[in-house]
């Protein structure tokens, strides 16, 4: 126990991000990454990381579990820590470090085309195949994705996910939030994922599924794109007046 509250509260190092980034340590032979729930949104300014109960972290661990039980290539948990406070919990989620490695969106910057392409295609491939196992992930990113050095692609972060049939409009939401994602990163550090990469990712979930999705997307588009620059106008305004 001595060990955990040690590697929670100082971790040997952590990943970029500051203070409340994930943080890896030593724990009982093995190399751990400890990442702490915090409400996202306008909620996280007002209650940070407190939580009244214990089921986010519950929820995540069921789900990685069972996707890991089913073969899919999910970054291994190693369980959920809740620390008491006087009315609230703080809660961490546990899960192995992979040494070897990075997250897709750095894969695809040092990427060549072909490799970039490839991956596209495969994260297609994975989260159709999340879904027809019955995972739904409203909150999807690409950091979240990692690559190894032998190519391998892991997932990682199930947080909001949980078990339901996934329907043609699930795998719809999801897509639009990867897209999401993508734009917003575009706007701050530049353009690692382009249309060809788009395009093959939708395409691929097309012969896999038999939906047609791409023109589907295509026709919202425009309509998405204001709705989510008017979700980042409102996320700078109130986290720029919490730093003030």
């Amino acid at each position: 126990m001595r060990e955990l509250v040690a590697g929670i509260v100082r971790p040997a190092r952590r990943f970029p991000g500051g203070r409340g980034a994930p943080g890896v340590f030593e724990l009982g032979g093995r190399t751990v990454v400890c990442r702490q729930y915090l409400h996202g949104g306008w909620l996280r300014g007002v209650t940070g990381g407190n939580f009244l109960g214990e089921d986010r972290a519950l929820r995540e661990l069921e789900v990685t579990v069972y996707l890991e039980e089913k073969g899919f290539p999910v970054v291994s948990p190693v369980g959920y820590v809740a620390e008491n406070q006087a009315s609230s919990r703080k809660l961490y989620f546990l899960s192995l470090f992979l040494p070897d490695a990075h997250d897709l969106m750095t894969h695809f910057a040092s990427g060549g085309t072909g490799e970039r392409l490839r991956m596209a295609k495969r994260l297609a491939e994975a989260l159709f195949e999340m879904g027809r196992l019955g995972v739904y992930h409203p909150d999807l990113h690409l950091r979240n994705v990692l690559v190894t050095s032998s190519g391998g692609l892991f997932l990682l972060d199930f947080d909001k996910a949980y078990r339901k049939e996934v329907t043609s409009a699930d795998y719809e939401r999801m897509f639009w939030r990867l897209d999401r994602f993508v734009r917003k990163y575009a706007s701050l550090f530049g353009h690692p994922v382009d249309d060809r990469e788009r395009l093959i990712f939708l395409r691929t979930y097309e012969r896999l599924s038999g939906d047609r999705i791409v023109e589907r997307m295509a026709q919202k588009r425009d309509k998405m794109h204001r709705t989510s620059k008017l979700g980042w106008t409102i996320d700078r305004l109130i986290y720029r007046r919490k730093k003030t």
